[in-house]
């Protein structure tokens, strides 16, 4: 049984010893491609890999993911952690700007924090190499019988930046009440809000999470797989109060191997190294820039003319660029992946302040008439696009056919079935689209309109390729999609008010299992405007709810087949995180791709020698 991800069912505990912080430790770089991914735990990069001996047994789906693991994946050329002399002060990063800018990550996000990642930690790191769930800030860990209380032991001595003290209990809580506060727009707000009902500071070294009921992902929720619990300074929040976009104090203090030190909104954030000496590691470059390009085209000419140091760009561009002497670096853990999201079939009451609570299991829908509450609607537009030439124009034929969203053989839950019977009912067939639409009543007479969201997807370039040949594809079968271009705020107020109900979205992400199956495939607050079903979302809230295994196993299996069978979503593609490089400047950049906003672990950003 494959063990990618951690739903942490706990009989007994799990802890891991403090690492030693020192510089003079190794990593290792694998490569790989979603058809091939990663084997699902491996040794921890850096010096948490000298982990203690496992203290007592674990149980549950993924319940290796947090334990200390023997042996690294797949080995290539060992490279040092240990700091090596740049040929530049400053490596550039050249992304897509994200939907929105923010100095906040405990009120926004998880996607749209991946700019303030190198200044911040977690309780519970992920290893670059092999996804591996491994020591932080905390330095081991425990959970109780009954599955309700998550004791951390905190690493003693770490620093906030800028002189804002040690790292301390006080700072764990005040980052849980930031996400779980009424006025938070973060992605796990809900979970952090329902799930925990206490952070309580035993001592300035020491936490426990209490929870209402046992709580299978709550353990992912204070990770860095979850990218959410980022922990921050209370006292320079206390004493400067909430950062604003672009202010010259910047984000609140972080413990990072890098610092904040500018952010021009549209344009840049920048960092330097920690004057003192990390307690982690050392990153090769002294400063680090996330420059904001959102034209594949303007990125792939700075890459080229020396302005950059390392970008993402369309396939069709890789070639190019590779034969400029730029080489492909890539993610080492499956996760990422793009598809359409269905925004239909809510269920009542939907509304804005009712986004957070639970609807009946059998509630009525929203929008009982809007087409895509039609199965058959659904089935047609999955029926009308073209995967293998999606894959070949766009990708380079690198990805993966999706066959369920956030179900993947590596993953747990798994079905063999699904891909067995994808293309009898999924796949490309025109002329079978087109009578599934004559059979829901529509035709040249009843033309069937559709709004079609398009993005530029900050996860990978391409997506609005993407988009544009899959209007094509829905016009071919007869049906008359209206493009839909907004700006980020106008779009979320749209989503958390739940006026959406008959639109397909581009979407791109890396989450992990649990957390995608609540975005996507049910109700689980905070709710988003994709289907609602009773029974897959009774199906959710018992496999979070049980510490069995056995029993998590058959409903994951029960609620993929109701998934599978509805046309949830319209799969497209697991892919191969990507990032292009000039190797005179950098020689590797280590990052697993499997974290939600993908572009993580920048303090492993290589430098060439």
């Amino acid at each position: 049984m494959p063990t990618m991800f951690v739903l942490l069912a706990f009989a007994l505990v799990f802890g891991a010893a403090c690492s030693s912080g020192d510089d003079d430790v190794t990593t290792t770089s694998s490569s790989g491609t979603a058809a091939e991914p990663a084997a699902a735990a491996a040794a921890p990069a850096a010096a948490a890999a000298a982990a203690a001996p496992v203290k007592g047994a674990a149980s549950g789906i993924g319940a290796q993911e947090a334990a200390p693991a023997a042996a690294p994946v797949a080995r290539k050329a060992a490279v040092s952690a240990a700091p090596v002399e740049a040929k530049v002060n400053r490596v550039i990063f050249g992304l897509i700007t994200p939907s929105t800018e923010h100095y906040t990550p405990a009120k926004q996000g998880p996607p749209t924090s991946q700019p303030l990642t190198p200044m911040y930690e977690y309780l519970v790191g992920m290893d670059p190499v092999s996804g591996a769930l491994i020591p932080q800030l905390a330095t081991e860990w425990e959970v109780d019988a009954d599955g309700k209380s998550w004791r951390f032991k905190l690493r003693k001595g770490v620093q906030f930046h800028n002189g804002w003290g040690e790292f301390t209990g006080k700072d764990v809580k005040h980052t849980w009440q930031e996400i779980a506060a009424d006025d938070a727009l973060h992605g796990n707000h809900g979970s952090f809000k329902r799930f925990v009902s206490d952070v309580e500071i035993v001592n300035d070294y020491e936490v426990v999470f209490r929870a209402p009921n046992p709580t299978a992902d709550l353990f992912i929720l204070t990770s860095e797989l979850s990218q959410s619990l980022l922990i921050q300074s209370k006292d320079h929040r206390d004493a400067a109060g909430l950062p604003t976009l672009g202010s010259g104090e910047g984000p609140t203090a972080g413990t990072g191997p890098y610092r904040f030190t500018k952010g021009v909104p549209g344009s840049l954030i920048r960092y330097e190294r920690t004057p003192s000496k990390h307690w982690r590691m050392t990153p090769d470059f002294q400063e680090l820039e996330i420059r904001w390009m959102p034209e594949a085209s303007t990125r792939l000419a700075g890459l080229l003319a020396g302005e950059i140091h390392l970008t993402i760009i369309p396939q069709d561009n890789v070639e190019q660029a590779k034969k400029a002497g730029m080489k492909l670096v890539t993610g080492n853990v499956p996760g990422l992946r793009t598809f359409f999201s269905i925004r239909c079939c809510v269920r009542l009451p939907a509304d804005l302040k009712n986004r957070l609570k639970q609807p009946a299991y059998d509630a009525a829908f929203k929008y009982p008439d809007a087409p895509m509450q039609d199965i058959r609607v659904r089935e047609a537009i999955n029926r009308a696009i073209d995967r293998d030439a999606l894959n070949t124009a766009f990708f380079g034929g690198k990805g993966e056919t999706m066959v369920l969203n956030n179900f993947h053989p590596t993953r747990e839950g798994w079905n063999p079935s699904w891909a067995e019977r994808f293309e009898s009912l999924y796949g490309y067939d025109p002329a079978k689209a087109k009578a599934l639409l004559a059979d829901a009543g529509y035709g040249p007479n009843n033309v069937l309109e559709i709004g079609l969201q398009s993005k530029n997807l900050s996860h990978y370039s391409g997506s609005l390729d993407v988009v544009d040949a899959t209007v094509e594809y829905l016009r071919a079968i007869g049906i008359k999609p209206k493009l839909i271009v907004q700006d980020s705020a106008t779009e979320s107020a749209e989503g958390r008010a739940f006026k959406q109900s008959n639109r397909l979205t581009i979407t791109g992400t890396s989450s992990h299992l649990l957390l995608g199956i609540r975005v996507y495939a049910t109700h689980s607050t905070p709710r988003t405007g994709n289907p609602e079903w009773g029974d897959t979302d009774k199906l959710f809230i018992d496999i979070r709810g049980t510490l069995d295994p056995v029993k998590q196993l058959k409903w994951l299996d029960e609620l993929g087949e109701l998934t599978f069978l509805r046309y949830q979503t319209v799969p497209l593609f697991w892919l191969p995180p990507e990032a292009i490089v000039n190797p005179d400047i950098v020689s590797d950049y280590i990052f697993p791709g499997a974290i939600t906003s993908t572009w993580t672990h920048l303090e492993f950003i290589k430098a060439a020698q």
